[in-house]
């Protein structure tokens, strides 16, 4: 099954917290996971606050965004920025977050997410990988 995944999923991967057993199950379960263009720049800002923290090295990080890429960027989808605004401004999310549910809702999926405002705007897609 196709899902969307939120960047706060995805990090699980490589930066892994007291979440990432529920995200490999589902990594397991299904590897066809979607994402629009933006995580590029949320993983690489993630990395940073990583780096800046001294959690992670530069190599690391480096190595992290390379795997990322490479296995993420063919599933990755540009998404229309009037459907964005009209979205984020219908139910005051930010665009950011607009990205990941429109995705999910042109993709017919569900969007998997930490994020507790998502889940409560919009129970129709997003779910909570420990779902």
């Amino acid at each position: 099954m196709t899902v969307v995944v939120d960047t706060n999923v995805l990090i699980e991967l490589f930066l892994p917290s007291s979440n990432a057993e529920a995200v490999a199950c589902w990594w397991i379960a299904d590897a066809d996971w979607r994402l629009p263009r933006l995580w590029v720049c949320e993983f690489r800002h993630i990395h940073l606050k990583y780096l800046r923290a001294g959690l992670l090295n530069l190599d690391q990080a480096l190595l992290h965004l390379r795997d990322a890429e490479e296995r993420f960027l063919p599933q990755t989808s540009n998404i229309g920025s009037a459907d964005v605004l009209q979205l984020a401004h219908a139910h005051g999310c930010s665009s950011y977050d607009a990205e990941f549910v429109l995705l999910a809702k042109q993709l017919e999926c569900p969007l998997l997410t930490f994020d507790r405002k998502l889940l409560e705007l919009f129970p129709d897609v997003a779910v909570k990988p420990e779902s």
